[in-house]
């Protein structure tokens, strides 16, 4: 590619494409990662912090993106509207800087769920090599802790946005209490966690052989007072466990 710019969301995807990208291009690779109250705050963390360990010049972008409605109405099309204003900054920012490529940490598994965004990648041009290369979730766990990758094995994360159910309207509030919410389950000791928001009811997501310990007291009732707290009026739990896209059920 000659020279790439990286989107770099935090998560180990787009982590083991930086370093690759590192090793292969030199300094004539960039990563830019958005901000925004959709993305949690520690994957703003983990990136700065990979790309300072990898000497990479790490590009922060405002993504002021709760001022469309197109996308804070949260219909099915919610992913294509904010692909789409992302990949308008991201080749900006790419001309601005003199690079020829973007790439993004998009790989096999994305392509078993309903994502629209990976579509308008595609469309646009945005290159995703570990896609291209076959490689799975699996594989990139793998190549990363072989390369000693410190969050080879970070659960996977997603914008705040997804965990909203279809049809509610986004704001900073909703995003808030799971931001928020998700961030004390992990406090507590739960490493893959959910809140999905159907107002009133927060429907939490934990993997399944953790809802037992989420069930019992003290724990349930912690939890229970922590959501309340923050504006849940109810709290449930769902039995069927973590599942990654789980409010794309809605949809069907």
């Amino acid at each position: 590619m000659g020279s790439v710019l990286v989107s770099l969301s935090g998560g180990v995807d787009s982590a083991l494409l930086l370093q690759i990208a590192s090793e292969t291009l030199k300094e004539k690779v960039k990563a830019v990662t958005f901000t925004s109250p959709i993305f949690p705050k520690n994957d703003l963390m983990r990136a700065g912090n990979l790309a300072k360990k990898l000497k990479i010049d790490h590009i922060k972008i405002k993504f002021d993106i709760l001022s469309d409605n197109d996308f804070c109405k949260n219909d099915k099309m919610r992913c294509h509207v904010c692909k789409t204003k992302m990949i308008e900054a991201l080749k900006k920012e790419a001309k601005k800087q003199g690079i020829n490529y973007i790439a993004d940490g998009s790989n096999v598994d994305d392509m078993k769920d309903y994502r629209p965004g990976l579509k308008v990648a595609q469309k646009s041009g945005i290159k995703s090599p570990l896609l291209e290369s076959g490689l799975g979730k699996k594989d990139i766990r793998q190549e990363a802790r072989e390369r000693k990758i410190e969050i080879w094995n970070t659960p996977s994360s997603a914008c705040l946005a997804s965990r909203i159910a279809y049809g509610t309207y986004i704001n900073g509030s909703n995003l808030s209490i799971i931001e928020k919410g998700e961030e004390f389950l992990h406090q507590l000791g739960f490493r893959e966690v959910r809140i999905r928001y159907h107002p009133p009811i927060a429907r939490i997501e934990v993997s399944p052989q953790e809802i037992v310990r989420l069930a019992g007291l003290p724990i349930r009732d912690k939890v229970v007072e922590k959501l309340k707290e923050l504006g849940v009026t109810y709290a449930t739990l769902d039995l069927s466990g973590f599942r990654s896209g789980s409010m794309n059920d809605l949809l069907s």
